[in-house]
C-alpha cells in the first residue's frame, strides 16, 4: 500500500470506529403506543440535520462578509491615508483583541437587537473574519515584488488599474491557501453561537444529550466536524494544486 492508500484506510477506520461507538441511535427511534420501538426519520434526526445546515450557512455567509470587508480594508490601507489607516488598524486590533463570544453577545444583545439572532451571528462572525482576512490580503499584496507596481506605473497605468490588473491577481493566488484555512477555522468557531441561542449543530447535540441523558450526541458531533474539515481540506489542497500547476 502506498502512503495515500494508507491515509485513506486510517481515515475510514477512524470514521467507522468513531461512528460505531458514538452514533446516538436514539434520534432514529420511534415508540408506538404499545412501547414497541421502530426506527425511522424522526423529528430529532431532522432537527440535527437542520442544525448542521445552520452551521454551514453561518460559515459560508460569514466568510462572504469577511472576504468583502477584509479585501476592502486591506486595499484601503495601501492608499497611505494616515487617518484612515489608523482607524483600520484600530478596528483590526479591537476585533482580534476581543473574544468572539463577546462580539456575538454585543451584536445580539446591544447592536442588532431588532433582527433574529441568526443574522446577528452572521454579521458578528463575518466582521470577526474580516479582520483576519484583511491581514491575510495585506501580507499577500506585500509578498508581490514592489518593482511590478513601479513597472506598471511607468507604463502609464494608474494606481487602481495597476492594483486590479497586476498586483491583486498574483496576491490572490498566494493567499488562497490562507483563505481556505480561515474558512475551516470559522467553521469550527461557529460552535459558540449557542451562547446567543442560535441552534447550530453543537447546540443541538447539547440538547439531545440532555434529552437522552447520554453523551453520545456530543461525541458524534465531533465526528461530523472532523469529516467536514477533512472534506474542506481536501478541496482546498485540490484548489491549491490546480492554481500552482503552471508554476
Amino acid at each position: 500500500m502506498n502512503q495515500k492508500n494508507i491515509r485513506i484506510f486510517v481515515f475510514l477506520v477512524i470514521i467507522i470506529l468513531w461512528a460505531y461507538f458514538s452514533f446516538p441511535i436514539e434520534i432514529l427511534q420511534i415508540k408506538n403506543s404499545n412501547g414497541e420501538i421502530s426506527y425511522g426519520y424522526t423529528a430529532n434526526a431532522n432537527a440535527y440535520l437542520k442544525s448542521y445546515g445552520i452551521t454551514l450557512l453561518l460559515t459560508v455567509c460569514a466568510v462572504f462578509i469577511g472576504i468583502i470587508v477584509g479585501f476592502g480594508l486591506a486595499i484601503l490601507r495601501f492608499f497611505n491615508i494616515k487617518a484612515l489607516n489608523f482607524i483600520i488598524d484600530e478596528y483590526i486590533d479591537i476585533i482580534r483583541g476581543t473574544p468572539v463570544i463577546l462580539q456575538l453577545m454585543i451584536f445580539s444583545f446591544v447592536i442588532l437587537t431588532f433582527i433574529d439572532n441568526l443574522y446577528a451571528a452572521i454579521f458578528a462572525l463575518g466582521l470577526n473574519s474580516s479582520a483576519y482576512i484583511a491581514e491575510i490580503v495585506r501580507s499577500g499584496i506585500n509578498s508581490i515584488d514592489k518593482g511590478q507596481m513601479e513597472a506598471a506605473r511607468a507604463m502609464g497605468l494608474d494606481y487602481q488599474t495597476s492594483m486590479k490588473e497586476i498586483i491583486l491577481p498574483q496576491a490572490i493566488k498566494n493567499i488562497l491557501p490562507a483563505l481556505a484555512n480561515e474558512f475551516i477555522s470559522l467553521f469550527k468557531e461557529t460552535s459558540v453561537v449557542g451562547f446567543i441561542s442560535v441552534i447550530d449543530i453543537t447546540m443541538q447535540s447539547q440538547s439531545l444529550q440532555a434529552i437522552f441523558y447520554n453523551p453520545k450526541p456530543i461525541i458524534f458531533t465531533g465526528l461530523i466536524y472532523y469529516i467536514s474539515v477533512k472534506i474542506f481540506s481536501y478541496f482546498a489542497k485540490k484548489l491549491e494544486t490546480r492554481i500552482n500547476k503552471n508554476d
